[in-house]
């Protein structure tokens, strides 16, 4: 089982994986991960690497890497800080944000490192 976490910052769903924890899946298995039908559903990917906290990546939900701006660069450090009161949701400043907690299971997760043409996408 995979934990990861899905802050909505500013209306912008974002899910943050820490290489802490693991590697980040390829494009596809991005795609995969954010995709609202067979996946978590969220706008982009933001991956905190293990070795440089700061140095933030964005992909988005072709899984292609895109530009971190402000807010992507707020929901990381969101993401890295304790913050209990925003777990259930509330105000931080003028931002409106919510966070949950994701679960991933075993099986979804090699089908995070899996996927290619042939596999299954679905079910």
């Amino acid at each position: 089982m995979r934990e990861l976490e899905k802050i909505t910052l500013n209306g912008v769903r974002y899910i943050v994986w820490d290489e802490l924890r693991g590697t980040c899946p390829q494009a596809e298995g991005i795609t995969l991960l954010l995709s609202s039908r067979n996946g978590v559903g969220a706008d982009a990917l933001l991956v905190i690497p293990h070795h440089r906290p700061l140095a933030i990546r964005a992909y988005a939900k072709d899984g292609h890497e895109i530009d971190v701006d402000e807010n992507a660069r707020n929901a990381a450090s969101l993401a890295l800080e304790d913050l209990t009161m925003l777990s259930a949701g509330g105000k931080n400043g003028e931002r409106t944000v919510d966070r949950i907690e994701v679960r991933l299971t075993d099986s979804f997760c090699r089908r995070l490192f899996h996927t290619g043409k042939s596999a299954r996408i679905a079910g």
